[in-house]
């Protein structure tokens, strides 16, 4: 029962880890910043000219959100895994 709770409780400090966690990521003229939870948290055009072509504008939208997203994956992975390492 109580390693319920404590697994429970360390759960949600991961979490709350998890969200106070940023990264940011800038390519083809655009920067993502994203939390550990997966979330876009600002997206900024850095490149002005990406602002003429719509179709292009879209798919690097595309492209480097899921960049970001990655990015974020891996590096709330190596933090766990460091927090964790020494409950276990």
């Amino acid at each position: 029962m109580f390693d319920k709770l404590k697994m429970i409780k360390q759960a949600k400090e991961m979490q709350s880890k998890m969200s106070e966690l940023e990264i940011t990521h800038e390519a083809n003229g655009l920067k993502i910043t994203a939390n550990g939870k997966m979330e876009i948290l600002s997206l900024a055009i850095t490149n002005e000219n990406l602002l003429q072509d719509q179709d292009k504008l879209e798919r690097f939208i595309k492209q480097e959100v899921n960049a970001a997203i990655q990015k974020a994956q891996k590096e709330s992975a190596m933090k766990m895994r460091s927090d964790f390492s020494g409950m276990f």
